[in-house]
């Protein structure tokens, strides 16, 4: 059964989007579910819903062909038959990070202007060796969930997600 946000908060929302993390039996994270099916309900993942916000597009131009490809607007990604992507994950470069992490209290208190963020996608989430929300990834043990999410955001936005062959 789908589990909703408080409604207060739903009402609000530009738009709602799942947080299914699904791991490889070796406990790795390799793919994102772009939409889970439920019975006959379809339902896009949060990285997928703030692609097509991005985009300027609606989650009806948002389309799911279990066992073909998940279509935002004019993008098109071949999918696996349970609609996930393999991801590409991007390797940092010396001490340069693959995403731009800032401190939220810097920000908050004016240390960084906000308006670095203007016209970007910004996520908010734990990153600290000490977080909670670290998954193992084929590049690190202990991968950020957020950081996880900007590298699907980002593989959407540009294209450079891994695709699936068709099997024949």
């Amino acid at each position: 059964e789908p589990a909703y946000p408080i409604a207060e908060l739903a009402a609000s929302a530009v738009g709602l989007g799942h947080l299914n993390a699904q791991q490889d039996v070796d406990g790795a994270v390799r793919t994102e579910p772009l939409v889970v099916r439920y019975y006959d309900r379809f339902f896009p993942s949060l990285s997928v819903m703030l692609v097509a916000k991005y985009l300027n597009l609606k989650s009806t131009d948002i389309q799911a062909k279990p066992g073909e490809d998940v279509r935002v607007g004019k993008l098109r990604v071949r999918t696996d038959p349970e609609l996930r992507m393999y991801t590409y994950f991007y390797s940092d470069s010396g001490d340069k990070r693959a995403f731009s992490v800032d401190s939220f209290f810097d920000v908050y208190s004016g240390k960084i202007p906000a308006a670095k963020y203007q016209d970007k996608i910004v996520l908010i989430g734990a990153t600290a060796a000490s977080a909670s929300d670290l998954r193992p990834t084929p590049f690190s043990e202990n991968y950020p969930g957020v950081e996880i999410h900007a590298t699907v955001i980002d593989n959407l936005r540009r294209g450079d997600f891994m695709a699936t062959a068709k099997p024949y």
